[in-house]
């Protein structure tokens, strides 16, 4: 999260909406009503998802596949976790947890690897551990306050230089990215859900509304609803709009290989960790064998998502072969196995936009995931069917006047 971010984040925005009601609500049936849903990454895919459980009639329009390589919700793993300096955050991600260990249970398939988060505290991010672990009291999460010394002595695999102290997340772990798109499309399909494989754009405007959505290969798809959530595409299929208030950038992935026989790396004995200093580096310890998995969070330069080369830099492995070796010593001289460039689609504020178009009540744009967006589609996909069915904002820090005063 950017700085500026950080700082509106620690302020800790009140609730405006209750996530534990909205999940305990049942949505007025709708007779067959026609919802189109463009994206079907994390935030599309779980909103058609609780449409079609509504009983709407829902086509998924997607221009590749779900969780494919240039989407911001691709890629092998993503961290889910709960401390935020604002609450609302916090309470989405308890709540999506238990979405994602629902679905496990009723698609059977993991999705979710419960290796608790790791945050460690430099003097540079101390506000916002702070302003979190508030948070996490106030809401009722649990989590352990560290001491260098306790870090030490639970993982010393990790070089304490400049941390002065731990907030571990027992409950917490890393999700299965294009794993997980995948399973929720499958069952979108299973609760009645159409899928169409298309470049989709918005139609005319008539009279406050839009009539329908145009594909590439000159069809039309009509319908009474409709939600684009398309990630780092939604700023160029409305760019006046929204090209003030979305900026998307390009971020590297490393995985760097461990020793032979090595475990002090593996998800066994070390879990995802945040570092937070200067710079926020976060990795996932060997995930399902991959390679050790490091990134730095700060934003990187803009990025075309769709024709952008999508090949690492070598100043950034340099920059993280660095840090590693400062880090984990013991994986300094490591050998990188994988690399990948994905981007962030980032509001100002860190916050997401969830807002009907303002010269179409029944047209919904829905995106700003800002890098930390993917843990909360199960979530998010509450908020937004709830809205679209009842067609008014829910969430109005997730409104675009909202974003507009940012």
């Amino acid at each position: 999260m950017q700085r500026r971010a950080l700082l509106q984040a620690m302020m800790g925005v009140p609730l405006v909406w209750s996530l534990d009601s909205l999940a305990q609500a049942t949505i007025d049936p709708v007779s067959r009503r026609r919802i189109v849903v463009v994206g079907a990454g994390a935030f599309g895919g779980w909103t058609a998802l609780n449409l079609a459980r509504s009983g709407a009639d829902v086509t998924l329009i997607e221009a590749w596949d779900a969780g494919h390589t240039r989407s911001s919700s691709g890629g092998e793993t993503r961290v889910i976790r709960h401390l935020y300096g604002n609450p609302l955050y916090a309470r989405m991600a308890r709540r999506s947890l238990a979405l994602f260990q629902q679905a496990e249970q009723d698609w059977n398939e993991r999705l979710f690897h419960p290796t608790g988060v790791l945050f460690m505290g430099q003097a540079t991010g101390a506000g916002y551990v702070e302003a979190g672990t508030a948070a996490l009291r106030d809401e009722g999460i649990g989590f352990d306050l560290l001491d260098p010394a306790a870090l030490a002595a639970r993982w010393p695999q990790i070089d304490l230089n400049g941390i002065e102290q731990g907030v571990f997340e027992p409950q917490s772990g890393y999700l299965l990215a294009r794993r997980s798109c995948h399973a929720v499309v499958e069952a979108f399909r299973r609760a009645g859900g159409r899928v169409e494989t298309g470049r989709a754009s918005p139609g005319a405007f008539q009279q406050g509304r839009m009539s329908d959505v145009r594909l590439d290969n000159g069809r039309t798809v009509a319908a009474d609803e409709f939600v684009f959530a398309c990630g780092p595409w939604l700023p160029g299929l409305f760019p006046e709009l929204l090209d003030p208030l979305l900026k998307t950038s390009r971020q590297e992935i490393y995985y760097f290989g461990t020793p032979a026989g090595d475990r002090a790396h593996d998800e066994a004995q070390l879990p995802v960790w945040a570092d937070f200093g200067e710079r926020i580096w976060y990795g996932i310890p060997g995930s399902e064998r991959r390679g050790f998995k490091i990134a730095d969070d700060t934003r990187g330069p803009p990025i075309d998502p769709e024709r952008a080369e999508r090949t690492p830099s070598t100043a950034g492995i340099e920059s993280a072969r660095d840090y590693l070796a400062t880090r984990f010593p013991a994986l300094s001289g490591a050998p990188l196995v994988d690399a990948r460039v994905c981007q962030y689609t980032n509001t100002e504020n860190g916050d997401f936009i969830v807002d009907q178009h303002p010269e179409a009540a029944n047209l919904w744009l829905v995106g700003g995931g800002s890098g930390h967006g993917f843990k909360h589609g199960p979530a998010l996909g509450e908020l937004v069917a709830e809205s679209v069915l009842n067609g008014r904002i829910i969430e109005p820090m997730f409104s675009l006047a909202h974003h507009r005063g940012a």
